[in-house]
């Protein structure tokens, strides 16, 4: 690809390399969530410990013929590294023009096959591109062709089979083969729930099928859960989705290992960073990242009393009222230096009708999110109202 360099890009597998020396020994990652993995949040993380940030799961077809959708869905910083865009692709096609674009501004480009919503599943993204071994590999095969060698490309995976793992070890083989620089593995097929067993096992076998790097990936609640993954698969690193979402610091050592949720002290940065963001911050983003942090430490009239937000500055009088916290001074009118992403290798002359994601819709994660607290309700009185909702 003949395309302008941005930024210095960092080479993943040397990230890897350099993670393994470390006392914990595996890489520590942040998945990418639909709505959430957004540059402000990845700051947040990159703050407590978390080494490698994928972006929000983003529809190639989307980004690659709407302006619109590539504002909205990626910003970034030249501080933003190292970072994966992921995207939802159909084909090669789709995915190597996507790669072409954001190219200049990240350092790898994953293909989601693990995303079990069936409305991915329909329309040939996500999982469904698991029932379609073959095109998957043309896509990584051609991607592989067309980009620089150190330039990371990656695919995040699902189980195929839960009662046997080698038709997942024949498919993460043969992804090797193609030229994937790295895995990323669900313990869980497509058809399993949230709640069902995560199967270490077979994240071992396949983690000790590959010469490439794996990620594991489930039920990562705390530091304490990470460091288990990784005793259990020695897979190379552990992503973590809705662990981070409830606290941030999830991968930050210097805190009790086994805490699930967000310190004080972190809802301070995430104020800081809100304030240097400014109205590139979505009123909803910044209101559902404090709900997830902060929301069962709330009694139910403060909980009733947060949930009718509407602006961030009530957001803001609500902290220093209730726990004197507030954006420090030099985070005030000190704006954040975004950069200045130009896609100059489109050929589309003009907007189409594409799918995006809107950020200011509910989604379909945090309705479980609202039925697993309203579960726990009654015993802990954990009910944060139907204030948002979302995939992930």
């Amino acid at each position: 690809m003949d395309i302008p360099k941005q930024r210095s890009q960092i080479n993943i597998l040397e990230v890897f390399r350099q993670e393994k020396l470390q006392k914990h020994g595996f890489l520590t990652v942040s998945a990418p969530m639909v709505r959430y993995s957004k540059l402000e949040f990845r700051r947040l993380l990159r703050k407590h410990g978390v080494k490698l940030c994928f972006t929000p799961m983003i529809i190639a077809d989307s980004f690659n013929n709407s302006e619109k959708a590539r504002q909205n869905e990626f910003t970034t910083t030249p501080e933003d590294k190292p970072l994966i865009a992921q995207f939802a692709a159909k084909d090669s096609m789709e995915f190597c023009q996507a790669a072409e674009l954001i190219y200049p501004y990240v350092d790898g480009i994953d293909l989601n096959c693990g995303c079990p919503q069936s409305w991915a599943i329909n329309k040939g993204y996500g999982c469904g591109l698991l029932k379609q071994p073959e095109l998957v590999k043309d896509i990584i095969q051609t991607i592989r062709r067309r980009v620089n060698e150190n330039f990371s490309v990656s695919l995040k995976i699902r189980l195929l089979n839960h009662e046997s793992s080698q038709t997942t070890i024949e498919f993460a083989r043969q992804l090797e083969m193609c030229g994937a620089t790295f895995l990323s593995l669900h313990g869980r097929t497509m058809w399993q729930k949230t709640s069902d067993p995560l199967n270490v096992e077979a994240i071992r076998e396949v983690k000790q099928s590959l010469s490439i790097p794996l990620i594991a990936n489930g039920n990562v609640k705390s530091w304490q859960t990470a460091c288990e993954l990784y005793e259990q698969t020695k897979a190379d690193g552990i992503m973590a989705a809705r662990g981070l979402l409830a606290n941030p610091t999830l991968f930050n050592s210097s805190y009790p290992h086994t805490s699930t949720s967000a310190p004080l002290d972190c809802v301070q940065d995430w104020l800081n960073i809100a304030a240097e963001a400014g109205d590139n911050l979505q009123f909803l983003c910044f209101h559902h990242h404090l709900t997830f942090m902060w929301g069962c430490n709330l009694k139910r009239k403060l909980r009733l009393e947060f949930n009718t937000f509407t602006k961030k500055q009530q957001i803001l009088d609500f902290f220093y009222d209730n726990y004197n916290v507030k954006p420090a001074a030099e985070f005030l009118n000190n704006p954040l230096n975004y950069t200045d992403c130009t896609y100059t290798h489109t050929n589309n002359s003009q907007e189409l009708t594409t799918e995006s994601w809107n950020s200011n819709t509910n989604g379909k994660f945090f309705n479980e999110f609202q039925q697993e607290l309203d579960g726990e309700a009654e015993q802990d009185d954990c009910d944060l109202g139907s204030s948002f909702f979302a995939e992930i």
